[in-house]
């Protein structure tokens, strides 16, 4: 008997949040809010918080503990000025117990992991209206722009189908108006299957990590070509002002900047008129002063979205400059915000000399791990570190690791995996997932 195509995974979450039932309604929603004044906003904030805290009071079993425990009433959080009876939380906090936070069974939601530039592994839950959430506000954002819904994208993050699929650096997703490309596999040897690939498409954007479209665009300038897109995309790193002007120039369009955490508890992103804003319908935005850096602050956020996972007051770990004062020329009433500082990944080179985009991958989803990171000591070699949690069974661990790196980065490197009781700290004082120690 035949066997019916398998649908790629991707497809099917595209298909989830593009045909939701109220899709509509939040467009809508994000459409009003986006012409709407500070007060309306923050009425609109408050709401939904009053109603997020007394269902996390009742259905999360962290907040059910605390509220009891802390003898606070949910009913007495009503305005944001209540925020501070919520503990603030960290990723030691979901690292623990991740379940003690869900209210809603596992199998209604998406899972996702990361190591973050803390090296700390956590494992977070969404619904997926808490999904279609995010794809509208970001849809929302793109719109300034000039992009319209359903753009079609060329993405450039990762993708681990040329590991499942030997011999493709590209694939195009049914249905989802987007074309996977490696960014793995960028190198002179398949830029030409690639820009064939790219080109037969026709995208409307490139997006992905700023690191590997740069790569992508500095082949074409070695080259000699541009490749023309209404927008690029970015999102996951810091761009050097000189890494922003090569991407715009090779792709002749803007460079549209999202922030956000694998924890989704703030999204923010630039404006067509060259500002930074906190999106206040997805999230609260909060701010702690950085001991010993008096123009610094860290980002906590309270996420309005995800009913299924709800953290309250969760610190980031990222730090953002001074608040630019002045309204944004653009003219919304949503908060402007300091470009954050941070998510910035040494450049790996693996062993037949290809940059390496984003290695901090490799540690993502480590289990029974505290810590973890990657070290880069020559092209092609790497330690992988990590400190044990509740759990850890070494040889696991090391088929994990030697796993991903053959899949992420490719055959041939030299790895290795280091148990440690602390991973040293760089001069800031936080542990980044991914350094480079040698050429």
């Amino acid at each position: 008997m035949a066997m019916a195509p398998r649908v790629p995974a991707v497809s099917i979450t595209h298909r989830a949040r593009t045909m939701h039932p109220l899709r509509p309604a939040m467009r809508r929603e994000l459409s009003r809010l986006e012409r709407a004044g500070a007060d309306e906003i923050r009425r609109t904030q408050e709401r939904r918080l009053r109603a997020l805290v007394r269902f996390a009071a009742s259905a999360s079993p962290f907040y059910r503990r605390y509220f009891r425990d802390s003898g606070i009433d949910p009913r007495s959080i009503t305005t944001l000025d209540d925020l501070h009876l919520l503990p603030l939380l960290t990723r030691d906090d979901l690292a623990a117990d991740p379940e003690a936070f869900r209210t809603y069974p596992r199998r209604l939601m998406w899972s996702s992991s990361s190591s973050g530039t803390s090296g700390r592994p956590v494992r977070v839950y969404r619904t997926q209206g808490s999904s279609v959430y995010e794809l509208c506000a970001l849809e929302r954002q793109w719109s300034w722009f000039g992009l319209r819904p359903g753009a079609r994208r060329v993405i450039l993050r990762g993708s681990a189908f040329a590991a499942d699929e030997p011999g493709r650096v590209t694939k195009e997703v049914p249905g989802a108006h987007q074309l996977l490309v490696s960014s793995f596999h960028l190198t002179p040897a398949t830029l030409d299957a690639i820009l064939t690939d790219v080109r037969a498409f026709t995208p409307d954007a490139i997006e992905g990590w700023p690191s590997s479209i740069a790569l992508l665009a500095s082949l074409l300038r070695e080259r000699g070509e541009r490749l023309p897109v209404t927008a690029v995309i970015t999102s996951s790193e810091t761009m050097s002002d000189a890494r922003r002007a090569l991407i715009a120039d090779t792709f002749g369009g803007p460079v549209v900047d999202h922030y956000g955490q694998t924890e989704r508890v703030l999204m923010a992103g630039g404006c067509e008129r060259g500002g930074y804003h906190v999106f206040p319908d997805y999230g609260i935005a909060e701010s702690l002063p950085v001991p010993g850096a008096p123009d610094r602050w860290e980002l906590v956020g309270t996420p309005l979205h995800n009913w299924g996972f709800p953290l309250f007051r969760y610190r980031t770990g990222d730090e953002v400059g001074p608040e630019p004062g002045q309204q944004c020329a653009c003219g919304r009433s949503f908060p402007r915000l300091h470009p954050v500082y941070g998510r910035v990944e040494d450049s790996f080179t693996a062993a037949d000399g290809r940059p390496i985009p984003l290695p901090g991958t490799v540690v993502d989803d480590l289990t029974g791990v505290r810590e973890a990171q990657i070290a880069q000591l020559g092209a092609g070699r790497f330690e992988v570190r990590v400190t044990p949690a509740g759990g850890f069974e070494r040889p696991i661990v090391d088929a994990a690791v030697r796993r991903n790196v053959d899949r992420y980065i490719g055959a041939g490197q030299n790895v290795t995996l280091r148990v440690m009781t602390e991973i040293p700290r760089g001069k800031s004082g936080k542990l980044k997932t991914a350094v480079v120690e040698g050429g």
